[in-house]
């Protein structure tokens, strides 16, 4: 039997640890943190029983039957259906945007096939949008973007959004009906497990071949598994050391409140995008869970705060620049020379991943390559 050490607890190093338990080899888990699950960390408020997204707000959300029955097995899902709220001086819009935003941000009564055919007045005739503005400015015109996206992807990115790729705001559509469903309808299955994500993990790690080490740094392991094959999930750039430098990472200050309500915002997402609010959306977490029962009187509130990720921070999401994307290249040239490393996740790949994204990849590379090196 050979053994696998795998860098990072959270979803594609469970997922990868799952299956080659599994098959029968020894694996080894080492995290960083006290606690596995990464950033998909949930757990239980004691004194209102209101499960709490410690690392911002996750929502599972899919298309694809295979990866939906693959976390099945670890989970039952409740029907939780993401809806999105924004707040633009003092009003209150649906978001993603939809018939009734553009109605009432323009102030008109607009028909579905007419609110089309306004926005697609106001776009901006761009034929190749090649970054996040022009991208946006194609989309939606420069009244919607300079409400509504401008300035909260200041805020959330830390850049000018000329910097950005434009697959950033490709990932939000726009409704021309009254639809509030964050995902576009092709996310057939979506949800969030019924006692938080957690769970997930702890089955997934929970096999006899599985051993976990939790508070242990790759860099003091590191120099004990030559030639054992190794899946890395952190930062690539810190597993080299930041021989080219570091990749633009965004991290967050998330700051959690007790309100002395039964409901504070009505709704999970309540986004800020105005730069006089220094934090970028508030979360109020017992949304997820209208199936379950809570202490009246109290809810959880959290406000998420974007900054510049530095070493020490734990990083969240790829800026993914065009300097970034010259520097990531540097870092694959890199990994592709490493014989017995595979580097994987949002953090190993510096890509913006959804968690359904991450199971597939986490899947697809066990089955070939990772089961292909171990026997």
């Amino acid at each position: 039997m050979k053994d696998l050490y795998i860098v990072g607890a959270g979803l594609f190093g469970s997922v990868v640890a799952e299956q080659a338990s599994r098959a029968g080899y020894k694996v080894t888990v080492i995290d960083s943190r006290p606690h596995i699950g990464g950033n998909c960390y949930t757990e239980f408020d004691a004194e209102t029983g209101i499960n709490v997204h410690r690392y911002g707000p996750h929502i599972f959300h899919t298309d694809n039957k295979m990866i939906w029955d693959y976390l099945n097995q670890f989970t039952e899902f409740n029907e939780y259906q993401h809806q999105g709220k924004t707040m633009y001086q003092g009003e209150v819009y649906p978001l993603p945007i939809n018939l009734e935003t553009i109605n009432k941000f323009f102030k008109k009564t607009f028909t579905p096939s007419q609110a089309r055919e306004f926005v697609k007045a106001q776009a901006v005739p761009i034929a190749d949008p090649q970054n996040f503005e022009e991208q946006a400015l194609a989309i939606i015109g420069t009244d919607l973007y300079e409400a509504f996206f401008r300035p909260y992807a200041v805020k959330q990115w830390g850049c000018d959004p000329k910097q950005l790729p434009a697959s950033v705001i490709q990932r939000l559509p726009v409704h021309y009906d009254y639809s509030t469903n964050y995902y576009p309808h092709n996310k057939k299955y979506q949800g969030i497990p019924v006692n938080g994500y957690t769970p997930i993990f702890e089955k997934m790690l929970a096999h006899e071949n599985i051993d976990v080490f939790l508070n242990t740094r790759w860099e003091d392991i590191k120099p004990t598994v030559a030639d054992t094959l190794v899946i890395y999930t952190g930062p690539i750039d810190a597993y080299f050391d930041y021989c080219y430098g570091q990749l633009n990472w965004r991290t967050l200050d998330i700051e959690f409140t007790r309100e002395p309500v039964d409901d504070y915002q009505g709704c999970v997402a309540m986004s800020h995008p105005e730069s006089h609010v220094p934090w970028t959306r508030a979360i109020e977490h017992k949304h997820f869970h209208t199936e379950r029962k809570h202490t009246p009187g109290s809810t959880i509130v959290s406000r998420e705060y974007s900054r510049s990720a530095t070493r020490a921070d734990t990083p969240y999401y790829p800026v993914n620049t065009e300097q970034d994307k010259q520097i990531y290249a540097q870092y694959q040239d890199l990994a592709e020379q490493e014989t017995n490393t595979i580097f994987g996740g949002r953090l190993g790949e510096y890509k913006y991943y959804d968690m359904h994204q991450v199971v597939g990849s986490a899947l697809a590379c066990y089955k070939n390559q990772i089961r292909k090196r171990l026997t």
